[in-house]
């Protein structure tokens, strides 16, 4: 989504030791409001969107039994009964309602028996909220889905899983339509158009059936290539057909934690992991080899799915470390903006940008790319410790956000940041570069004294930002809160997903510029 905000006029301050520029906004930013969200067990949230109204939608997954929902929720409680979880345990769907000033509108659980969890959300004209992420068997898929029937794998500590979308009305009392998708084991980002049509990636293990193959007819890829293959997908808004779906993927293996977006000519633009040196590239696109490790992949595809616009590597010789989920966004004229993190120093920077060099164990890249997938600007970001980006936006004037993680205590500030100074293990991280990614024009922590994690973020159309993560301990700065309290949970590392995290509320922030 892009939108308009206030100039920014330069002060630049001169870091010497870290060659960061930063410059500070003419008016300096505030938390409008700032909350908790969460029961006495752990609970995190993985998207937000606002709507025209300034409504904000977080969407997650939770396992506390006392998890807050309202009177007219469309489900209230856990159903335990599931056969198909892993050593994760169970977990449902969150979908929580704010208004613009920070109250609760609604809440609700959604899910079946076994383990569930929301990873994306959008909104549409009409109010009608979509989510997408991954689900068990006994999901509650509607009658005349696309896909009524779980096609999903072992997902280890998931237990038993597949990709799922749903349509909820604006009440939250209902469900407008829901479906399994494909034969991937989760769906961890979604778009919709202004039809209401809806934009999936996909993804296949390499193993097992395959969905049914009049899906591709005409796409760029109608097969795998051979290994754990991405993808993605059109469904109507009804969600009844599958549009169109291509693969996109080489003989080797793609991470199924890809991101989608559609520009305003409906060009659908995929950004993923790779460990393929085939994948499909273009010419005069950024890097057409592989550099090592996995790399990041950006695909730009036709609004028919027929044809790849451009397809382009990008990284260094080591991992290329990020979610891919959240972490690209496409401005007006289709620039294409992607956030990740290397803990290598050969990321091809641009010249005169923020920072030419790695300064720590791992640092936040952003980069830029042309409509054809050129390479504008490259720059690192971070401090001395372990910094990630998740979740990025650009407004009308090509200025960058995006929130994050990090545990550097010199991770780079500005004057006027709401938090000069790290508060706890780890804290979330706002950011905002310039056009030309040659000045930070704000640049601030956000936590309090326990592990807090930045996962996605969203910038309105009045030029607020918001954040979304989770927490681990009470602290978590507080103004005008749904939920003043820490609930519960936490103190050390859930397992939450693959490897853990430390989970433990949701929180939700709203940062005015």
């Amino acid at each position: 989504m892009q939108t308009s905000l206030k100039k920014f006029r330069n002060r630049i301050l001169a870091f010497a030791a870290s060659a960061v520029l930063l410059s500070s906004p003419l008016i300096a930013a505030e938390l409008s409001f700032s909350t908790l969200l969460g029961g006495s067990e752990w609970e995190h949230a993985r998207d937000v969107f606002v709507d025209d109204s300034g409504f904000v939608y977080v969407v997650g997954g939770t396992r506390s039994s006392d998890f807050p929902t309202t009177s007219n929720a469309l489900q209230t409680a856990h159903d335990k009964s599931g056969d198909k979880i892993g050593s994760g345990g169970y977990c449902d769907v969150i979908v929580s309602k704010f208004a613009k000033s920070g109250e609760l509108v609604w809440s609700t659980l959604l899910g079946g028996p076994n383990y569930d969890r929301a990873y994306a959300v959008e909104v549409d004209h009409d109010g009608y909220v979509y989510v997408a992420g991954r689900a068990g068997p006994g999901f509650p898929v509607t009658e005349n889905a696309f896909q009524t029937t779980f096609q999903g794998a072992d997902a280890g500590i998931y237990g038993m899983q597949n990709g799922f979308v749903a349509k909820i009305n604006p009440e939250g009392s209902a469900i407008e339509w829901a479906s399994y998708v494909g034969v991937g084991v989760l769906c961890r980002d979604i778009s919709i158009d202004d039809q209401g049509d809806v934009y999936l990636p996909t993804s296949y293990s390499g193993k097992g059936p395959l969905p049914p193959a009049s899906w591709f007819e005409s796409s760029f890829q109608p097969s795998p290539g051979g290994g754990a293959d991405t993808g993605a997908m059109k469904i109507t808004s009804d969600g009844r057909r599958v549009v169109w779906a291509t693969w996109l993927g080489g003989s080797g293996l793609e991470v199924p934690n890809t991101g989608i977006r559609i520009d305003s000519e409906k060009n659908v633009f995929l950004n993923l992991t790779t460990e393929s040196t085939d994948m499909p590239t273009t010419s005069g696109a950024h890097d057409r080899s592989h550099n090592g490790g996995k790399d990041a992949y950006i695909a730009k595809l036709s609004p028919d799915g027929s044809r790849l616009l451009y397809g382009t590597y990008f990284g260094g010789a080591g991992d290329e470390y990020g979610n891919s989920t959240h972490n690209l966004a496409i401005d007006r004229q289709g620039n294409a903006y992607l956030v990740n993190a290397s803990d290598q120093n050969d990321m091809p920077v641009t010249p005169g940008v923020i920072q030419s060099r790695l300064k720590g164990e791992r640092n936040i890249v952003a980069a830029k790319f042309s409509p054809t997938g050129a390479l504008l600007c490259c720059t690192y970001l971070g401090g001395s410790g372990a910094d990630g980006p998740d979740g990025v936006y650009t407004n009308d004037d090509g200025e960058v956000f995006f929130t994050g993680t990090t545990s550097s205590a010199d991770f780079p500030t500005t004057g006027d940041a709401i938090q000069s100074q790290k508060s706890g293990q780890n804290d979330a991280v706002i950011v905002s570069l310039n056009a030309d990614f040659s000045h930070v024009n704000y640049a601030s922590f956000l936590g309090g004294k326990s592990y807090d994690d930045g996962r996605s973020c969203f910038l309105d159309k009045q030029g607020s930002f918001y954040v979304v993560g989770s927490t681990n301990g009470p602290g978590w700065p507080s103004v005008r809160p749904a939920q003043k309290e820490f609930a519960g949970g936490g103190g050390g590392k859930e397992l939450c997903y693959q490897g853990g995290c430390y989970a433990g509320d949701i929180i939700v922030s709203k940062i005015r510029f």
